[in-house]
């Protein structure tokens, strides 16, 4: 099962602050997919779709975080951390973690092999 939340700008500037997501969402189940991303992005809006139509028949349960950050008043320091301290420039960006530590990151990737980092 797929379990949705959503990252507000109280997180966004922890994340800035720490230069990592807090321990409230890297922790929040044994797998967690952080999602940075802007709601005009046609690689999120396949992504949310894909995400969307395996949300009760996933092999796996996954607690996904989803920022959108270009709805955010964060939103210029926000992308100047990804694409600096991150180093990634492109949409969407994800962050994978397993028991609370990042095993992976990556942008944009089919649903089958997006799971396939918490196998």
């Amino acid at each position: 099962m797929l379990t949705f939340k959503n990252i507000d700008d109280k997180e966004m500037q922890n994340i800035i602050d720490t230069k990592e997501v807090s321990d409230d969402i890297k922790k929040a189940s044994e797998n967690v997919l952080a999602i940075f991303t802007q709601d005009w992005c046609s690689d999120w809006k396949g992504l949310k779709r894909e995400l969307d139509a395996n949300e009760n028949n996933s092999n796996i349960d996954i607690t996904i975080f989803i920022c959108m950050y270009n709805q955010s008043s964060l939103y210029e320091p926000f992308m100047n951390f990804k694409e600096t301290v991150w180093n990634n420039g492109l949409i969407p960006y994800l962050r994978y973690y397993k028991n609370g530590s990042l095993v992976k990151d990556t942008n944009h990737l089919p649903f089958q092999r997006l799971i396939k980092a918490f196998e």
